[in-house]
């Protein structure tokens, strides 16, 4: 008995040398048979590649490779199950050559297929045709259209002294179908600036260049701001209070303001910004980090804010009755990867450092007391932790 087994795992291990799982052969250097029926659908700076591919029973992928006009070669792979591959990183409408493999589980490739790809108008491009600039409190705006909802990225430049020599601007990164973007903290003076638009693949559009004048735009006084308690408000975590999100602590300061984490419904924090309304041009939120398993510091958890409202009154009662009160912004924090919950980039990182910034609309009216209502936090739940709050107005 112990022969036949002994024979029987030779007769396997040899077997294995010849044949893969399945019975597929490894080691085949023959190539696999080339792809067959091939069509072409062109897209916005991209085409989709059909194809029947090879009966080969060792077939593992198709792959393309192509040119971007940079000269930058790039390689996209298919599996075996697909029919289709997507190209795309072009900005240009000209006719392109894509090669076409068909690649064996031996990474033994077929002989090629070409086929050309002419793709429409790339997102950038569609975005750099809608762009407009204009001047604003404190900074300028930045509106486009982005209908095809790629992943933006618009950089604002400036020559400061004017000698010509540029310099860049906060990036604006979007994915939005309609942008609208604001770079704050500029003087009142007329400068020079440029703006482009970049994409991943780092193609980029020219530049539009304008002479802009920033409007004047006034940091509030935070020694004027008081708590201005609703009896509806949130109760305080950890022996904290909000005026700790105006006391020009550090912005990674433990303990700062804190909601009780078992609250189960939206809660609002209530204050006054000094003894008159103020027409609010902007504010920037710094929230609590929390140091990651790979060492960094991660803006995008538990309390800090993910989606929340402001609210303005000026003649509010302590009731905390909302009729009283005017809802002028909704506000989202988004990581500008839009990588899920517990995985950052840098970009991310020093987006948290620089802190959370929402424009108010130039539309809206003076007030005296705001409110924050939170709606959710990245642990999803109803507790909210922030460090400091800055904001500006304009007269």
């Amino acid at each position: 008995m112990k022969k036949i087994i002994i024979s029987l795992l030779i007769l396997s291990i040899f077997g294995c040398k010849k044949d893969g799982v399945n019975g597929l052969l490894e080691d085949n250097t023959t190539p696999p048979g080339p792809v067959s029926n091939v069509n072409v659908a062109n897209h916005n700076g991209a085409a989709i590649i059909t194809y029947t591919p090879p009966s080969n029973r060792d077939l593992l992928y198709i792959k393309a490779v192509y040119s971007l006009k940079s000269g930058e070669v790039q390689t996209v792979k298919s599996s075996y199950y697909s029919n289709q591959v997507i190209v795309n990183g072009f900005d240009d409408t000209l006719q392109h050559e894509v090669q076409l493999y068909a690649v064996n589980r031996s990474e033994v490739a077929s002989s090629p297929v070409k086929v050309f790809v002419k793709p429409l108008i790339s997102p950038i491009q569609i975005a750099f045709k809608n762009l407009s600039v204009q001047a604003e409190a404190g900074g300028v705006h930045i509106k486009t259209l982005n209908p095809l909802r790629s992943d933006l990225v618009i950089i604002p430049l400036i020559d400061s002294l004017g000698n010509g020599k540029w310099a860049e601007l906060r990036n604006v990164y979007a994915s939005d179908s309609a942008i609208s973007a604001d770079v704050r903290g500029l003087p009142p003076v007329e400068r020079k600036f440029g703006f482009y638009i970049r994409d991943k693949w780092l193609n980029h559009t020219d530049t539009l260049f304008t002479k802009l004048t920033p409007k004047i735009e006034n940091y509030l006084d935070k020694t004027r701001f008081s708590e201005f308690r609703c009896d509806n408000d949130a109760q305080y975590g950890y022996s904290t209070n909000i005026s700790m999100m105006w006391n020009n602590g550090d912005h990674n300061q433990w303990p700062c303001t804190t909601t009780a984490i078992n609250a189960d419904a939206p809660v609002s924090l209530t204050w006054s910004i000094g003894d008159q309304p103020v027409k609010l041009t902007r504010f920037t939120l710094y929230t609590r980090s929390n140091t990651n398993s790979q060492g960094q510091q991660d803006y995008y958890v538990q309390g800090s804010p993910k989606l929340f409202e402001i609210y303005g009154s000026n003649n509010p009662s302590h009731s905390g009755d909302w009729s009283e009160w005017t809802k002028i912004l909704t506000c989202e924090v988004r990581k500008p990867s839009g990588l899920p919950y517990g995985y950052d980039t840098n970009a991310d990182i020093i987006a948290g450092q620089q802190g959370f910034s929402f424009s108010f609309d130039v539309d809206t009216p003076p007030f005296k007391y705001l409110r924050l209502k939170l709606l959710q936090n990245w642990a999803n739940a109803y507790y909210v932790s922030i460090e400091q709050i800055d904001i500006w107005g304009t007269n």
